[in-house]
């Protein structure tokens, strides 16, 4: 579904888990947020911690070779990147 920023959201949620994951046009000048024009948001509803959750999607993700991803810790911090994000992020 378009969201106001001229991107995409998508959603999917059930007993154990809830995902959003926003979409937006790649802007190669904005930094490494350029080149990952996506958010994945994951909350687990579960006994298993959110924390575990994200670092097993963050794993199976850059595993596969194919998208640049970038982890941050809940006040905003970048913690781990399969790419060098810089220091002006």
């Amino acid at each position: 579904m378009p969201n106001e920023y001229g991107g995409y959201q998508y959603w999917f949620e059930n007993e154990d888990l809830s995902v959003d994951l926003y979409v937006e046009e790649p802007e190669p000048d904005d930094g490494f947020f350029g080149q990952v024009p996506a958010m994945l948001m994951a909350r687990s509803r579960s006994e298993t911690e959110n924390w575990e959750m994200a670092e097993k999607l963050y794993e199976r993700l850059v595993r596969l070779g194919r998208y640049r991803v970038v982890a941050f810790a809940d006040n905003g911090m970048p913690i781990d990147a399969n790419f060098d994000i810089g220091d002006d992020w």
